[in-house]
């Protein structure tokens, strides 16, 4: 009924840019299971792979890794891992056997699947899509070649037997939020689903019928299953889905498992149409799932990832964990809700605030975009003599260490503190830094307290003339709030501002605020420079004209009037970040008073 290599199209949500993955946190392009056991990306973008028995490894420990799957491309007589790399949004092929990958093939891909999609294959291909909405495929064949082009665009695809009369898989696409069915073999689309707003897919068998299903997730987390064009609503808001094969070789009706909101397993009960606890004895939140089959071929073990943790789960809910990596991350909570993740270990050049979440909890902020890799989330950088703490481009550019971090409990607190070295180039010390970092939650708003203070090393150092007149705090938006977005400031300073380059300003303000829609629903956000700081604040926006990606942060005018720190001096800047779900009134950020978070 399908192939013994169907099992990989589990939720394979590969996204165009944002949508599911910025609301909810799990996606499945970020473990997948092959016959070498299980992989899936730390919060580093650096993979890891559990063989099956005993044995947590890192293949390629070099490349950050945006998205990862399973296939049988090389004909090794198993499975490799397929995979992208976040700078060169290029394709990696990692042969297990060899202990080698191939690549980089291709450049601007944005989007990924694999199968067997012509009848006549002996092994899997992949296709792909760009990020001018080009689809392509891909064979070990073609190599450095151009890709065989495919008609038409999608921003997220996967794969699976969804018409038993074909001899090879078919794929499903979203397009503008519509379902779509295309035949590699007959070049050929054909609607499936349309008005439902789709953000993510899933294909298993999960009904009696000879075709797999479409199960789709829609912009405010509710599930559906698809059969024959009919749409069923599962009455449940999930992270993320994933099909777990049953019988020998998988000839069964597939088990779909999902993440609530929690991030709790549950498991969808086909004979009451209703959704069950998968037992499970641990108290952690699980942000991703996986199933692989048997060794025997009959049946399937269920996997969890709780942040660079992996777990199995048994049937009877016994956990075991797999692997012990330490967490690269801190987050930062409010009371029971996660606000913001930290990042500080392993990263390129700087430790980043990686998500900030609104009250509902949607992540405002994008990582390590294709177009600039360096706009890292919520970030703080500034030259200093001369070294450029703001590019990572370069082997000159600087670095800053993180020496030591002390939350206030293991991995979940409400405030932070980190000491770090600003090093240039050539490890030379420049600048030490205390860094501390608080958030809270107030009625319908986040806040989020940044302080740092700089202390000049050995000698007299000088925060710098450079172009970058928008160093300082700044903060990179999810994709879906590039367009359609509006400034706006205190109303005394509404004309003072500055047009530096196209639509990048620079304005005197209190505070300026950025709201847009994020999956069709407002946020906003506002940034706070204290008048108390040593040095001019100034707010920084891009996208005002909406030709390019929004950008809002706090600059110092550094780029006009250099700073000195004296050796052994301190420069104290503190900033304050407020985020709301929907669109506050001016007169209610005008009410908020930032004040000194931390006491001397």
């Amino acid at each position: 009924m399908r192939t013994k290599y169907s099992y990989f199209f589990v939720l394979f949500v590969v996204l165009a840019g944002v949508s599911f993955a910025n609301a909810f946190e799990g996606t499945n392009n970020t473990i997948t299971s092959g016959t070498f056991g299980v992989a899936w990306l730390d919060g580093d973008g650096i993979v890891h792979v559990y063989d099956g028995q005993s044995a947590v490894v890192k293949p390629i420990p070099d490349i950050r890794i945006s998205t990862i799957a399973a296939a049988d491309i090389l004909e090794e007589g198993g499975d490799q891992l397929v995979f992208l790399d976040i700078a060169r949004r290029a394709l990696y092929v990692y042969s297990f056997k060899t202990k080698k990958f191939i690549g980089p093939f291709g450049h601007n891909v944005e989007t990924i699947t694999t199968g067997r999609f012509l009848p006549n294959e002996s092994y899997s291909s992949v296709v792909a899509s760009t990020y001018s909405g080009q689809a392509f495929r891909w064979t070990k064949e073609i190599m450095n070649k151009a890709w065989i082009p495919l008609p038409g665009s999608f921003s997220q695809i996967t794969a699976g037997k969804l018409n038993s009369r074909n001899k090879a898989d078919d794929f499903a696409v979203i397009t503008d939020a519509n379902i779509y069915v295309f035949n590699p073999q007959w070049q050929t689309y054909s609607i499936l689903v349309d008005g439902k707003n789709a953000v993510a897919l899933l294909v298993g068998n999960f009904t009696t019928s000879p075709n797999d299903e479409i199960s789709f997730i829609d912009k405010s987390g509710s599930v559906f299953l698809v059969q024959n064009q009919s749409v069923e609503d599962l009455k449940q808001k999930i992270i993320c889905a994933v099909a777990g094969k049953n019988g020998k070789n998988g000839n069964g009706t597939d088990t779909l498992y999902a993440l609530n909101k929690a991030g709790k397993p549950i498991v969808y009960d086909r004979e009451s149409n209703s959704w069950k606890d998968v037992p499970f004895k641990n108290a952690f939140a699980c942000s991703n799932l996986i199933t692989r089959t048997n060794a025997d071929g009959n049946g399937h073990e269920l996997f969890a990832v709780s942040r660079d943790n992996l777990y199995q789960i048994a049937k009877d809910g016994t956990v075991k964990q797999l692997s012990d990596q330490k967490s690269t991350t801190v987050l930062l909570k409010s009371g029971e809700s996660i606000v913001a993740d930290y990042c500080y270990k392993n990263v390129p050049f700087k430790p980043y605030i990686s998500k900030l979440r609104t009250p509902s909890g949607y992540n405002i902020l994008r990582d390590a975009p294709y177009d600039h890799l360096h706009h890292h989330a919520l970030m703080f950088a500034v030259n200093v003599n001369g070294c450029d703490f703001w590019a990572e481009n370069s082997t000159k550019c600087g670095k800053q260490i993180t020496i030591s971090i002390k939350p206030k409990s293991d991995n979940a607190t409400e405030e932070l503190q980190s000491e770090l070295e600003w090093q240039d180039g050539n490890a030379k010390l420049l600048l030490r830094e205390q860094r501390r970092i608080s958030v809270l939650r107030g009625d319908g708003v986040v806040f989020l307290n940044w302080q740092t203070k700089l202390i000049a090393a050995d000698k007299d150092v000088e925060l710098d003339k450079s172009n970058h007149y928008y160093a300082g705090l700044g903060l990179r938006f999810d994709q879906t709030m590039d367009k359609g977005g509006r400034f706006f400031s205190d109303s005394e300073s509404t004309n003072k501002f500055e047009s530096i380059r196209g639509d990048e300003r620079l304005t005197e303000c209190k505070w300026m605020a950025y709201t847009a829609k994020l999956d069709g629903k407002p946020v906003t956000v506002a940034v706070f420079g204290y008048l108390d700081n040593p040095v001019p604040t100034l707010a920084f926006t891009m996208g005002n004209a909406g030709k390019s990606f929004a950008y809002l942060g706090i600059s110092h005018n550094l780029h006009r009037k250099p700073v000195v720190i004296k050796s052994g001096d301190t420069l104290e800047l503190n900033y304050l970040v407020a985020v709301w779900d929907g669109e506050p009134t001016p007169e209610t950020i005008e009410k908020i008073k930032p004040k000194k978070p931390y006491k001397k």
